[in-house]
């Protein structure tokens, strides 16, 4: 009880205490609550309804009135309601007694049935105009609406008879939310002195203002900000951030609420003002998301739909929702933090067949089903999950989504129970993790394998399996299917079938790392057949890698088709697709396909000679990997780190490399091969010559096993050929050599020029001069700058064996200075003894570079015809090759003679061979 006598107290210090921070943007609802306070004292009854959701102020406002009858002449008379005290019968009215003077109030009391009687209703009405005759009489009931219903008559009662009587009472009362009695509250609508004040919660301004006027440190304006989102305007929340925001550690804007403290707290109090059950449906809402309807709501509570919409009005008007929606994630934490991971796991998988039931999609529905087991659920009498798992991995995917994809998949897996299914899931599981992780992905495969080799795969489970196997490299085991898938089409009396272009195809027709393997033929033939036959197939692959989209399906055959650009013709337009699929890998979230492209870019940048990309990206192929030794394909890119970093001189580092453990699997796979043709041609640069001549042979084994071996991808023959040469073997060298002729592959430049410099290498010096000027002309037309400058190294000794002095020199400068731009710091001091103390050359990083001035000195068409005549072509030959005639070419000629000071045909720069281009050689 507040029972002021004395009066004369000034209006202004009356509501000096009402000027608080809680008040902020408040000034309308204030000025309603004083004017009715003033109209009272002037001898008028009022009735003010203080509506608003929880946290938003009601009490404050209540206290607030309190505070401004402190020092004046009124009786004050307080009241708090509470649902333990809901089936007190007059609980409230007690409250109001025992606050009143002694005596000043009759005792209240019920009728047998527990209903207050009349009289004593109006015997308690006269009582308050008694009080209310010689001073004002405020009446203060805080949560009206759990107020008993024997008190709720009583008020009722004093509502209606109110009219003359010097009081104000002031009710408070939430939002949204039914009262206990509909009488007391139709009353209230009836009464003319009612003045409805309704609390609504603070815009981002006003959270400015109560940050900053509150004590302690002030947050910075971007914080005051952030704190209006997470409270949702609501006072109480807002107040609950302040204070851990202040007695945080730091105090820096880096702020985020504790879990479990106050602003927790503080959640949870706004919950259980709000209404019965409001926590379950805060878990309820967490579930459904945008998935929220009201009759989702109620079938998931078990309440009416009406009761669930009324409760997320209840919620929203409070901050803690933005419509149905938890306006930030410290929100949606500090409820479901409450909740037992049993019970949000039901929840979840309630929502599932719920949803399921619905009609919604697999994406939607598999994300609950995820979330439930991931919270422990159980779900093996979900008959029907399987199937909505494994359908949304394909729209995860096609979302770029793979990590959910992955996770959707396994747990179908693990919710299967049918063997041929598990199969097949595991089969899909390889293909989506190769995306993000090569290893696991090759591990995925060991369970179908095994299936298979206990006679029980399904027949249509073959082909997807083949294929996997066949982009993990691993030849000899999608051979072992494609045997089963062919005994099974005999079996079944259909004709062979073998896939053409670069769709999906049967293993056995993929070459090494699924390049398109070519059928035997006869060596032979002119160039040009050669070269359209090239053209028709990299034209092939280009088209197709123009218009296929990136998937799983097509990963494959993209592959092949990138290695047909990069292996048999055009490098450069492979090395821009590479850095096109890098882009779309990273797009769709696929570090794996990203150290896949980077790997195959690497690769076509060695061929281009282009050592230090080659070695960042081979670098970069590496770090898109987890758990690198574990899979078998890093041995593709280590392989090209081995070769450039080799070709570069850094023999430490390679040292290191091949120190580090690969996978078991590795030389199970075609990766492997490229590894140990990585690894002999260090050791080869180290004089470890035997060793080398080790791992070149075992590499050509195994691709010959594995019908894998190409030239043009895998040129052992000549890498152990060169072994034997130094070794001083020159018969097997050579039988090696003549091997790699007689394949088809031996028609393409790289290929033949390689395999001419080694034929060179092991024949009669009088036939050298020209065989190294073949290979000359085919590697200037492969794009391989270091093989170039090898055979032209090669070309320069064996001209001065022959006593050209001149023309030897020319030659090995143009070598070294091809070496020095490719940054084959190996290869350039291996040409280093063969130029003399005139040239000037540092035998270590010597900067300088040779250059002849042939090119300032020759218009276009001269340098063209005195390149071919330089290779050996007759006048006739080049007239052919240039479309021009005769007479043409011998102009050029007598111009080129002149321009260069010399008489013969003989004495024309080697290094010419270097400025035709690969339109004009073509």
């Amino acid at each position: 009880m507040r029972h002021f006598p004395n009066a004369g107290t000034s209006q202004s210090a009356a509501w000096r205490s009402g000027d608080r921070v809680e008040f902020a943007e408040r000034e309308p609802e204030v000025q309603v609550l004083r004017t009715a306070l003033d109209e009272c004292r002037n001898g008028a009854a009022r009735i003010v309804l203080i509506e608003g959701a929880a946290g938003c102020g009601k009490s404050e406002l209540i206290d607030a009135l309190a505070d401004w009858t402190e020092t004046g002449d009124e009786l004050t008379l307080r009241a708090f309601c509470s649902p333990t005290e809901r089936e007190l019968p007059l609980g409230l009215m007690r409250q109001l007694t025992e606050d009143a003077p002694a005596g000043a109030l009759p005792e209240v009391s019920t009728a047998p049935d527990g209903q207050p009687q009349v009289s004593a209703m109006r015997k308690f009405q006269a009582a308050l105009e008694r009080l209310s005759a010689t001073t004002p009489l405020i009446i203060t009931v805080d949560d009206v609406h759990h107020a008993d219903s024997a008190s709720l008559r009583y008020l009722q009662h004093i509502v209606r008879h109110c009219r003359s009587t010097r009081m104000l009472l002031a009710l408070t009362i939430p939002l949204h939310q039914d009262g206990q009695d509909a009488a007391f509250g139709t009353e209230l609508l009836r009464s003319r002195n009612v003045r409805r004040i309704r609390l609504r919660r603070l815009s981002p301004e006003g959270c400015r203002r109560v940050a900053a006027r509150s004590h302690g440190t002030t947050p910075r304006e971007a914080l005051s900000g952030e704190l209006h989102a997470i409270s949702g305007g609501n006072p109480l929340l807002l107040r609950a951030l302040l204070e851990e925001y202040r007695s945080a550690p730091t105090g820096t804007d880096a702020f985020r609420p504790e879990q479990g403290g106050l602003f927790g707290q503080a959640v949870l109090t706004c919950l259980r003002h709000s209404g019965p059950h409001m926590l379950d449906l805060g878990a309820a809402l967490a579930v459904l998301g945008d998935a929220y309807t009201p009759e989702r709501a109620g079938r998931l509570l078990g309440v009416p739909a009406f009761a669930a919409a009324q409760s997320v009005a209840s919620l929203s008007a409070s901050g803690i929702l933005n419509g149905h929606r938890f306006p930030h994630p410290h929100t949606e934490t500090a409820i479901l933090d409450q909740v037992p991971a049993g019970v949000l796991a039901g929840l979840q998988l309630r929502t599932a067949e719920l949803l399921h039931l619905e009609g919604e999609s697999a994406t939607r529905v598999a994300g609950h089903l995820l979330a439930a087991a991931q919270l422990g659920g159980s779900l093996t009498a979900v008959p029907w999950a399987v199937d909505v798992l494994r359908e949304a991995t394909e729209d995860l995917l096609a979302r770029g989504d793979s990590v959910r994809a992955t996770k959707a998949l396994e747990l179908a897996h693990e919710l299967s129970r049918d063997e041929q299914q598990r199969a097949d899931i595991k089969t899909r599981l390889a293909a989506v993790t190769w995306r993000v992780n090569p290893g696991r992905a090759e591990k995925h495969l060991s369970a179908p394998l095994a299936v298979l080799r206990s006679g029980r795969l399904a027949a249509e489970r073959l082909a997807p399996l083949a294929e996997l196997l066949t982009s993990q490299g691993r030849i000899a085991e999608a051979a072992e299917v494609m045997s089963m898938i062919l005994s099974d089409t005999v079996a079944s009396g259909a004709g062979g079938h073998a896939g053409t272009g670069y769709g999906p195809r049967p293993a056995e027709t993929a070459g090494a790392s699924g390049v398109p393997a070519e059928n035997p033929r006869e060596p032979g033939g002119g160039r040009p057949a050669a070269d359209a036959e090239n053209s028709a197939e990299t034209t092939a692959a280009e088209r197709f890698l123009r218009t296929t989209v990136l998937t799983d399906e097509t990963l494959e055959p993209v592959m092949r088709a990138l290695r047909s650009l990069s292996y048999f013709g055009r490098p450069e337009r492979a090395a821009v697709c590479c850095r096109e699929l890098i882009a779309e890998a990273e797009r769709q979230k696929a570090p794996a396909w990203q150290a896949l492209f980077s790997s195959a870019l690497a690769a076509v940048l060695l061929r281009l000679s282009d050592l230090h990309a080659a070695e960042e990206y081979a670098r970069r192929a590496l770090d898109c990997l987890p758990e690198q030794s574990s899979s078998a394909f890093i041995g593709s890119p280590t392989a090209t780190l081995i070769r450039a970093r080799t070709l570069m001189g850094d023999h430490a580092a390679v040292a290191r490399q091949l120190h580090q453990p690969v996978a078991d699997t590795l030389f199970k796979s075609t990766h492997g091969l490229a590894y140990l043709r990585a690894r002999g041609l260090y050791l080869m640069a180290t004089h470890q010559l035997q060793a080398a001549l080790g791992d070149f042979l075992e590499a050509g084994r195994l691709a010959k096993s594995w019908g894998v071996d190409r030239p043009a991808i895998l040129p052992w023959r000549t890498d152990a050929a060169d072994a034997l040469f130094r070794l001083g073997e020159t018969q097997r060298a050579k039988a090696l050599v003549e091997q790699q002729f007689a394949d088809p592959d031996a028609r393409r430049p790289w290929v033949r020029g390689i395999s001419l410099r080694l034929r060179a290498v092991t024949s009669d010096p009088r036939q050298q001069l020209a065989l190294l000027n073949q290979s000359v002309d085919e590697l200037s037309r492969s794009g391989d700058r270091v093989e170039l400058a090898r055979s032209l190294a090669a070309l320069g000794r064996s001209l001065r064996a022959v006593s050209e002095p001149a023309r030897a020199d020319a030659v090995i400068r143009r070598a070294w200075n091809l070496a020095r731009e490719c940054g084959a710091e190996s290869l350039r001091e291996e040409i280093c003894p063969e130029l003399g103390p005139e040239d000037g050359v540092h035998r270590r990083g010597a900067p300088e570079e040779y250059r002849c001035d042939t090119d300032t000195k020759l218009s276009d068409s001269e340098r063209r015809v005195a390149t071919l005549a330089a290779s050996g072509y007759t006048n006739r030959e080049i007239s052919l090759k240039l479309h021009i005639t005769v007479s043409t070419v011998e102009q050029h000629l007598t111009r080129v003679y002149r321009k260069l000071n010399i008489t013969r045909r003989q004495d024309l720069p080697v290094d010419l061979h270097l400025a035709v281009s690969t339109a004009e050689a073509v």
